[in-house]
């Protein structure tokens, strides 16, 4: 049996157990007046979050609980979860590109595969480009 909320003139508020929702609308138990149905009120629980993505999934294999195999098996469900809704929505999807270099002078700004392509792209050589591209992210404050 559903639970419907009523109102009458005189102020009261009051539910009802009625069969149906085309059974008439019940009397007033305050004063004996007819009463009207109100839309219930609607209970909001919980939040939306979506799924966790790479940036933090582990990435050693202590972080894995040295291979826990439910473990992974569950990142991985989660990882997948995350995959499908940034397919739906592509703002949500975190931008990685492969990395070349990241310690000494990249280890601000790492030197991605693309730049280094790009900077190899007049000279052809990849040693050289990465020079280069050290070579402009030195500290200009520094002596060498």
């Amino acid at each position: 049996m559903p639970l419907f909320d009523y109102r009458c003139r005189c102020g009261a508020r009051f539910e009802k157990l009625m069969r149906s929702w085309r059974e008439a609308n019940p009397d007033c138990p305050r004063c004996g007046e007819h009463s009207e149905r109100v839309p219930s009120r609607v209970a909001l629980v919980g939040g939306a979050r979506p799924p966790v993505g790479a940036d933090q999934a582990p990435n050693s294999w202590e972080g894995t609980r040295r291979g826990d195999r439910e473990y992974v098996a569950a990142w991985r469900r989660a990882l997948d979860r995350r995959s499908k809704l940034e397919e739906k929505y592509p703002e949500l999807a975190t931008k990685r590109e492969a990395i070349a270099a990241h310690e000494g002078v990249f280890e601000k700004a790492p030197l991605t595969y693309r730049e280094l392509a790009q900077r190899a792209t007049s000279s052809g050589d990849a040693n050289s480009a990465a020079a280069e591209a050290g070579r402009s992210r030195k500290p200009t404050d520094q002596v060498t």
